[in-house]
């Protein structure tokens, strides 16, 4: 079994849209497979020194997108689109593609790590185990 975590190029993003649609959807949210590429083709074009694909034996079986911001901290790294495909969820990919994340966002300057997670998902367990602590910052949004 060959795991390795590499840059997303333009081949990947059928595959990788394809993940977002099949687990988010997985958890009740409402993608289309319009919109999922939408987002995830506007995402590598906007952001691709940080979009990655978990890949295994040589396919991709997940996604980590990630994306600069500034805060009061200094310069953040927030996670999106962070998706592994159901079947090789609970293997530790998950913590290895953390731990990849890390490391690069330490070595590029970044002072945090953030992301926001669907409440339905097993993986906020994960989460909290890699060190992520609920902030006092609420999500909101208004239907239009």
């Amino acid at each position: 079994m060959v795991f390795e975590i590499r840059k997303t190029t333009n081949a990947d993003l059928p595959t990788c849209s394809k993940l977002r649609l099949q687990e988010f959807n997985r958890i009740g949210e409402h993608w289309t497979r319009t919109s999922a590429k939408a987002r995830t083709y506007e995402f590598f074009e906007k952001h691709s020194t940080f979009c990655f694909c978990l890949v295994l034996n040589g396919k991709v079986i997940g996604t980590l997108f990630g994306e600069p911001f500034y805060g009061q901290r200094g310069k953040y790294l927030y996670l999106m689109d962070f998706v592994i495909d159901l079947r090789h969820q609970g293997k530790g990919f998950g913590l290895k593609a953390l731990n990849f994340i890390e490391e690069l966002a330490k070595e590029k300057g970044f002072k945090a790590l953030v992301l926001d997670t669907n409440k339905k998902r097993k993986a906020i367990k994960i989460y909290k185990k890699f060190g992520f602590k609920k902030t006092d910052y609420v999500l909101l949004d208004k239907k239009l």
